[in-house]
């Protein structure tokens, strides 16, 4: 493929006569087929009627030259009627609008590319604030999306924008996978996030059944202390009896032996008497 602007001023050699017979002025382009119908031949000179070649002419479109097989391919517009209808219309995709079918307006296209064999459009090149939008730079199209070429807007299928491909250093990109690709991002983040998520909850839950389980532990299952905790076994050997003295005048203290009471009978008679 090659782009439009890279034919202009080639030089046309006819290679019969081993000539050049010109340079390329400008592309005749057929809308309805869309492809390049001829090559308007720049010729020498001054006051020379404007002729052109028709692609099917075209011997082979070079790096550097286009050749053609003999000078007699190289004809007046007025000899060929439907080249000049083509050449009045005027119709160049340079410069036009590009509209989906749905009203949505796409751009304006920039450039368009060229396959040399056969001369047909293969792809638009185009720039816009719909592009913007959707990323920075330029994007080409397939003209198997084009519905029609018009002088003033070309009209793209519904849903051809899904098909543009990013021109970025080279690489190219179509719409289509950008979404796919932030699609598959997007699923790929939301699953992570339902992941941390649970783990989160599991944790928390975990946490919150332990602290409850403390909180209701019965006193009774508290640890009882053991009898080997802080106590002092006693000694079976230890006479403790010997270390209390035990006093009367302690135990009834105010009270002598002289006034300690007789045993008396219910007469009132001393019975210590009796029993002497």
């Amino acid at each position: 493929m090659r782009r439009s602007r890279k034919f202009i001023s080639m030089p046309i050699v006819s290679l019969e006569e081993g000539m050049q017979i010109g340079t390329v002025r400008g592309l005749v382009v057929d809308p309805v087929k869309m492809e390049v119908a001829a090559i308007i031949v720049d010729q020498q000179g001054w006051f020379r009627e404007q002729k052109i070649i028709p692609f099917s002419k075209v011997r082979s479109v070079g790096s550097d030259v286009i050749t053609i097989d003999q000078s007699s391919n190289v004809q007046r517009t007025i000899s060929l009627p439907e080249i000049l209808k083509l050449m009045k219309e005027r119709v160049n995709p340079i410069g036009t609008r590009v509209v989906v079918e749905n009203g949505t307006a796409l751009g304006v296209v920039d450039e368009y590319y060229i396959d040399e064999t056969t001369g047909k459009i293969t792809d638009l090149e185009i720039s816009g604030k719909f592009l913007e939008s959707l990323f920075k730079g330029k994007a080409t199209l397939s003209t198997e999306h084009v519905r029609t070429i018009g002088a003033d807007v070309i009209v793209v299928k519904d849903g051809a924008e899904s098909y543009l491909e990013k021109i970025e250093g080279g690489l190219q990109e179509t719409i289509q996978n950008i979404k796919e690709g932030t699609s598959n991002l997007w699923e790929s983040t939301k699953q992570r996030t339902r992941v941390i998520s649970k783990n989160i909850k599991d944790k928390y839950e975990k946490a919150e059944k332990t602290v409850s389980g403390e909180e209701q532990t019965p006193k009774s299952a508290a640890r009882q202390p053991e009898a080997s905790d802080n106590q002092i076994e006693p000694d079976p050997n230890l006479d403790v009896t010997g270390q209390v003295e035990i006093k009367e005048e302690d135990i009834l203290p105010g009270i002598t032996e002289s006034e300690q009471p007789q045993d008396k009978n219910p007469n009132g008679e001393d019975t210590g008497a009796q029993n002497n």
